[in-house]
């Protein structure tokens, strides 16, 4: 090995050389998201923040960050972490590397699209249009069967918090997927029938009549979260017993904005929100802001998951997928689980 091979390495900052180790590029991204005030070290707060997922408590978590901090300064740096992940990642080595490639690859793709729609005969821009489709088509079939491998660990480490549905619909999480803090009512998602009791989860005693049916309802729907959750509805849905759509689908996005996008994502985010309020097969949409600030959470109804999944697939939700790699601070957390179409009914205070 030349001398010069061995200076060039020796020159390298410690991040870059993190870097060159295969795979690294995807912790390095992860480093950025949770290096919430970008000075290039991570404290324990910020570590405890962006990892804590309900598998390590405060205290292992704490542990893990003192293990990897192998110089002890209290701070976590780019190198500390690639090599910690780098010596545990087994074959995922090999599936992050191919990660850093496919991500190239898609971006020379994008470009070389974008040059054949502005200058390519119908013919090029039907099969660049054909293999494009394919190309989503064979990432979202990647995307599923990690999805159910997350599905199956969520389930297998913390079954008290997954709730596979029984209603036909399935159940996706993310990797992440932190407690939402609790915020006020703006009104009342309530069940038709009336007169039965809900044992709170609060040292409370008994909740009667109104109260505990909302509280059963609210349950229901927020079984992956510790704190109550409410819903402002704006419609109502039919009451007819013969009403073929017996559940309802309610997707759950939990979004954390970066302060300096905010701005750009709220914009987003009204055009979305309207855009979606006008799909025929959407029962209904809102999103709540929580008392930090830079949290948002969207709830959607949906009449079938068919109907959600072919949302997925539209323009509007594509463009709004687009700002929101721009501007989120940690991975969304999104979440779905059916509601019977009885119980949705408006009442007012």
């Amino acid at each position: 090995m030349s001398d010069k091979g061995v200076a060039e390495r020796e020159l390298l900052t410690p991040g870059a050389a993190a870097a060159q180790r295969k795979g690294t590029s995807v912790i390095l991204d992860i480093f950025r998201r949770a290096d919430k005030n970008d000075d290039g070290k991570l404290s324990l707060e910020e570590f405890q923040a962006f990892f804590s997922d309900g598998t390590l408590n405060e205290e292992e978590l704490e542990k893990l960050f003192h293990t990897i901090d192998s110089d002890n300064t209290n701070n976590v740096d780019t190198k500390e972490l690639c090599d910690y992940f780098a010596d545990h990642m087994g074959d995922y080595e090999d599936v992050l590397a191919s990660l850093e490639m496919l991500n190239l690859s898609i971006l020379k793709a994008m470009d070389y699209t974008k040059r054949v729609y502005e200058s390519g005969s119908n013919v090029d821009q039907f099969v660049t249009r054909f293999l494009l489709k394919e190309t989503a088509n064979q990432t979202q079939s990647l995307l599923s069967s990690v999805e159910s491998a997350v599905d199956a660990i969520d389930e297998q480490t913390n079954p008290a918090r997954h709730y596979p549905s029984k209603m036909g619909h399935s159940l996706m999480e993310t990797w992440y997927d932190s407690p939402v803090p609790s915020y006020s009512p703006t009104s009342w998602m309530v069940p038709k029938e009336q007169g039965k009791t809900f044992q709170s989860g609060s040292p409370d005693a008994k909740v009667e009549g109104l109260e505990g049916q909302i509280n059963r309802l609210a349950e229901l729907i927020g079984r992956l979260e510790d704190k109550t959750l409410w819903f402002d509805l704006h419609q109502r849905l039919s009451d007819s017993e013969s009403t073929a759509c017996t559940y309802l689908l309610l997707v759950r996005n939990e979004m954390t904005v970066s302060h300096k996008h905010l701005g750009e994502f709220c914009s987003s985010l009204k055009q979305y929100l309207k855009s979606v309020a006008g799909e025929r097969d959407c029962f209904h949409v809102t999103a709540v802001k929580l008392p930090d600030g830079v949290t948002f959470i969207i709830y959607e109804f949906w009449e079938t998951e068919e109907d959600w999944k072919r949302h997925l697939q539209s323009a509007s939700c594509k463009g709004f997928q687009h700002v929101k790699v721009d501007t989120l601070s940690q991975p969304e957390a999104i979440s779905s689980v059916a509601v019977p179409a009885a119980w949705c009914t408006l009442t007012r205070e």
